[in-house]
């Protein structure tokens, strides 16, 4: 297809075009003997200047090529039913495994011999409370070993620091006497005639046992309705002497959304009874 811009005259529409356009139109004398680049001669262009160019350059105007389509690939892959056949054979065997499958209700009794194991785990889950119930009724001390020589009757001298709620003083440790058992070279700690802080407890290398006893009090939160709690952890360390060390971290109300208070407090054990 014949050029309709080539502004200097190379036979050939590119960007070079574009180049001579704007330099025959600042200076007239430009590509003299190139009658393409009469048309930008000594004027000013404008945009409409620059479409025959890029016409030149993408063929704008030549006649856009419609691909002719081969029918002649598809009509051939289509008719190939040689396949619909041999599809149709092994359908039958496959009828006959179906048959086969009919033989599933055998499965079926497998689940009835589960069923007769379940009563097997009700004797054995009975049995558990039995063994536990024997452990809390080891309470008789074993008369050797270190556990035993700490056992006995221990008062604790505690500092009494204030846990202060809600900025108002609210309660202390005060002196306690403490009962140690010694069970299968283990420490049962509990308050004298009063409730048990732990059962079953090690002794280190330090001849120290640790426990943590929680208790929910009678008050209730007003915002949470729920009862405030107390929780103490407690460290108590026995000499053979029969004195010792104890420290306690105790904690109210760190299970509601009212107000809180925590104390740490120490005190010194002299054992006044025992061993037991």
């Amino acid at each position: 297809m014949p050029l309709i811009a080539d502004a200097n005259c190379d036979g050939r529409g590119t960007a070079a075009d574009f180049c001579a356009a704007i330099m025959a139109s600042v200076d007239a004398s430009k590509f003299p003997a190139c009658r393409g680049a009469d048309s930008f001669r000594g004027r000013p262009l404008i945009d409409r200047d620059f479409i025959p160019i890029l016409a030149d350059i993408f063929s704008t105007f030549a006649a856009p090529w419609t691909p002719t389509p081969n029918p002649s690939a598809t009509i051939t892959r289509t008719p190939n039913g040689t396949n619909t056949p041999t599809r149709t054979a092994p359908l039958t065997p496959s009828a006959t495994a179906s048959g086969t499958a009919t033989v599933t209700p055998s499965s079926t009794p497998t689940p009835t011999p589960t069923d007769t194991s379940v009563p097997t785990l009700a004797p054995t889950q009975t049995a558990t409370p039995t063994a536990t119930a024997t452990r809390t009724a080891r309470a008789t001390p074993t008369p050797t070993g270190i556990a035993y020589q700490l056992s006995g009757n221990w008062v604790a001298h505690w500092t009494g620091q204030i846990c202060f709620l809600a900025g108002q003083p609210f309660n202390y440790l005060q002196d306690t006497t403490y009962q140690i058992t010694a069970v299968q070279g283990q420490l049962d700690v509990a308050i004298l005639n009063g409730a048990r802080l732990g059962a079953g407890l090690p002794l280190d290398d330090t001849l120290t046992v640790h426990t943590t006893y929680r208790v929910l009090d009678q008050r209730v939160c007003p915002v949470t309705r729920v009862p405030e709690e107390y929780v103490f952890d407690y460290t108590f360390t026995f000499r053979t002497n029969g004195t010792g060390t104890a420290t306690a971290h105790w904690t109210y109300g760190f299970n509601t959304n009212c107000a809180v208070c925590e104390v740490n407090d120490t005190a010194i054990l002299y054992r006044v009874a025992g061993p037991k």
